[in-house]
């Protein structure tokens, strides 16, 4: 099997870590909050605003951040596989503009809860005695984001990566003469 060349790993990483950050995007339909009597609310509901709660800035600053953040992983996927950088810097600052924005708009979504005020609502004791609570889609964002967030840390570090080679070449040039 023919060995992958850098910018193919790149690429891998980066349409895995959009892949992941898709799913997040997706997930946000799924049931994030639940009471007794059957109501339930996606997180796109607690951004957008429903009959509980209204539109929610904060959640859709969020929602964008998770947005522009999965575009921009795509977008460097998809030009490391066609090789379209000329530098190792500018593969860094889309790699890391990206993963912060998927991560920090997780983070930001996974508080929807508690951004929109439902939790005080509804008291913490009937959190406890199970009159509401949190569903899969307050879980799977998360995670998700966090996913990949982690997959964009190679493309990241490429440039600390050439810097080492280059630093090793010169060691052994030095203890060969």
């Amino acid at each position: 099997m023919k060995k992958l060349q850098e910018n193919q790993k790149i690429a891998l990483f980066e349409a895995s870590a959009f892949l992941f950050s898709l799913l997040a995007l997706i997930f946000l339909c799924l049931p994030a909050y639940w009471e007794a009597g059957g109501f339930t609310l996606s997180l796109g509901q607690m951004i957008f605003g429903n009959s509980k709660t209204d539109f929610n800035a904060v959640l859709f600053l969020g929602f964008l951040f998770l947005l522009v953040g999965s575009l921009g992983s795509l977008a460097l996927a998809l030009l490391s596989f066609f090789k379209k950088f000329n530098s190792d810097r500018n593969v860094t600052i889309i790699a890391i503009v990206s993963a912060v924005l998927i991560l920090v708009g997780g983070i930001l979504l996974a508080c929807g809860i508690f951004i929109t005020g439902l939790d005080k609502q509804n008291s913490e004791l009937g959190f406890l005695q199970g009159n509401w609570g949190i569903a899969a889609g307050n879980i799977l964002v998360p995670i998700c984001a966090l996913v990949a967030f982690f997959l964009s840390y190679p493309a990241a570090w490429i440039v600390l990566h050439h810097k080492d080679l280059e630093d090793q070449e010169k060691k052994a040039e030095a203890t060969a003469k």
